[in-house]
């Protein structure tokens, strides 16, 4: 009888324990909301700005208008822009990139290394070395900085245009 009962209290066990994650993924499905967001930069801390440029004064940090347009093709939603010279893995992860988002909105640029752009790279967008890669929407907040040669950081910047585009 002892025997009995043994296996009959194992089976509830084994019920109960079986049931418990069924119960949680439900919850979970129902009341759960899965929401990832990349918040732009800048939009509660002030940038360290470069020697030579104007400081940030006010916050949150939106680019100038002059700078999106130039920087933008018309009403896409987010901007990717490569500054510099584009060569060996930085020239692999730029066409990767230019492939993955063709289809999805986004404008993609590779920018000639030349005294301007260096000026707006740092003075407009805060890129210190070994950061030469920048994602921005259209309102003009900065959402992300990148490494050209890097494929983690093009990993990372597929990963964050996904997220803001809402595709996952």
């Amino acid at each position: 009888m002892t025997g009995l009962f043994m296996n009959v209290k194992k089976a509830v066990y084994l019920f109960l324990a079986l049931l418990l994650p069924v119960f949680v993924f439900l919850f979970l499905r129902t009341f759960g909301k899965n929401e990832f967001a990349v918040k732009p930069l800048y939009s509660e801390n002030f940038p360290s700005v470069s020697a030579g440029c104007t400081p940030v004064r006010k916050l949150p940090y939106i680019l100038p208008d002059s700078i999106i347009k130039g920087y933008s093709k018309g009403s896409d939603s987010l901007s990717v822009v490569f500054f510099g010279a584009i060569k060996d893995e930085a020239a692999n992860q730029f066409r990767r990139v230019q492939e993955e988002l063709r289809n999805d909105g986004v404008a993609v640029f590779s920018v000639e290394d030349t005294v301007t752009n260096a000026t707006i790279m740092r003075c407009f967008f805060f890129l210190k070395n070994p950061f030469d890669v920048v994602l921005f929407d259209t309102r003009g907040g900065i959402r992300g900085n990148y490494t050209s040669g890097n494929r983690d950081e093009i990993d990372r910047l597929l990963t964050e245009v996904t997220i803001i585009q809402k595709r996952y």
